[in-house]
């Protein structure tokens, strides 16, 4: 069964928690790698920036939004809270300059991967219904090869989830331009996660569509008819991603909660195919 959107980055988290000693050395090198990257770059920025960002933040809202100046959430004011946002903000462009697209892939890979495997799911071919109510799988040949193991063949794709400097320079120049929205209290963190978040919904399954081999037009058809969920997807995993200090794991839990989703979509496919080839028998049989 296939849960909403917004459930698998919480999914992630409960999965990790319970199988941190199975995922192995993995994780922990892409974690230390991660946060060791991340600490470099955030301690700096809040001994060096922290305080005068806080003061503009500050100004800015004791002129413009008098009313929100007092609030307090969980004993901090919303001034330090926004604060943070913009740091956290600002360090994960950083880290993500710094780690660089294909290193931060090559370091998610193996994880997404491990979770596929882990959970036994056979990915296939595409398998979609067409608008006459018909089910139609790609590739007739691999989906033969498939059919006639029973279905417990993994369809074989060369995995090609290599970022292009183009797609990463789009990706990062969004996030510097949308980057000054944290200085405006509550909505503008808001704004920055969807805006963002947005943005990354055609990279959340990029590993699986690899694994798939889907063309770019089945790609884009297959984000198109599931936009909405994509896009909470997108914007939840944002936004637990810019929480201060503990952001950096929510990369990791995301990239799991994306492979659970994966695996729950992979298995609707597996169904689909079945149908399929067991249409294809009885047409047969019926001649």
């Amino acid at each position: 069964m296939v849960l909403p959107a917004p459930a698998y980055p919480v999914m992630g988290m409960i999965y990790l928690s319970r199988n941190i000693a199975l995922l192995g050395p993995q994780f922990v090198r892409s974690l230390c790698w991660a946060l060791g990257v991340a600490v470099s770059t955030i301690t700096p920025l809040i001994a060096l920036t922290f305080k005068y960002q806080n003061r503009l933040i500050t100004n800015v809202m004791d002129s413009a939004f008098p009313k929100l100046a007092g609030i307090k959430v969980l004993g901090i004011g919303i001034q330090t809270w926004s604060t943070m946002f913009l740091t956290m903000g600002e360090s994960s462009l950083l880290v993500a300059i710094i780690m660089g697209e294909v290193f931060k892939k090559e370091k998610t890979k193996g994880l997404f991967q491990s979770i596929i495997n882990k959970d036994n799911v056979q990915v296939g071919p595409l398998a979609q219904i067409s608008d006459n109510g018909m089910i139609r799988v790609s590739s007739p040949q691999e989906s033969k090869e498939w059919s006639g193991l029973h279905g417990v063949h993994p369809h074989k794709a060369v995995d090609k989830a290599v970022a292009s400097s183009s797609h990463f320079g789009q990706r990062m120049g969004l996030w510097l331009m949308t980057l000054p929205l944290n200085f405006v209290p509550v909505a503008g963190p808001m704004a920055f996660c969807y805006i963002n978040g947005r943005a990354r919904s055609p990279y959340v399954h990029r590993r699986y569509f690899d694994m798939k081999g889907m063309t770019q037009q089945e790609r884009d058809d297959w984000i198109k008819s599931r936009k909405s969920s994509y896009t909470a997807f997108g914007v939840i995993a944002q936004g637990l991603e810019l929480l201060p200090f503990v952001g950096i794991i929510f990369g990791f839990t995301n990239t799991i909660g994306a492979a659970l989703w994966a695996a729950d979509l992979e298995r609707q496919q597996f169904e689909l195919r079945s149908r399929k080839f067991q249409e294809a028998a009885e047409a047969s049989a019926s001649t």
